[in-house]
């Protein structure tokens, strides 16, 4: 069987460039599962400032950021370490860290299994 070649080429270039423009439109369109990057009322030093305002960042983070991290449990402020300690499920507690530094300065919080 015969093919001819002239025909075929055209018709692969077209498939080529439609599978790539396919590619990059599922790629920049696909969840990735990231929650989107949540921006704090206040400034590190606010809320560095004392006892209570940390006490109001712990309870910005369970309001606004957890319910989007599924892989954290729970969130308060310790008292005797100054930070807000957020408990994440067993071997995630590297992933809600990260989450929580995009919008936290890693100072204010430590993250615990």
């Amino acid at each position: 069987m015969q093919v001819d070649l002239k025909k075929l080429k055209p018709l692969g270039v077209v498939l080529v460039l439609l599978t790539a423009v396919l590619m990059l439109v599922v790629c920049f369109t696909a969840d990735l599962g990231v929650p989107e990057r949540y921006e704090p009322e206040h400034d590190t030093a606010y809320y560095a400032r004392s006892p209570e305002t940390m006490e109001e960042l712990s309870e910005e983070i369970e309001k606004n950021v957890l319910p989007d991290i599924e892989e954290a449990e729970s969130c308060r402020y310790d008292s005797s370490t100054g930070k807000v300690v957020v408990t994440a499920k067993d071997g995630e507690a590297e992933k809600v860290r990260l989450l929580l530094k995009r919008s936290f300065d890693e100072s204010l919080f430590e993250v615990r299994e």
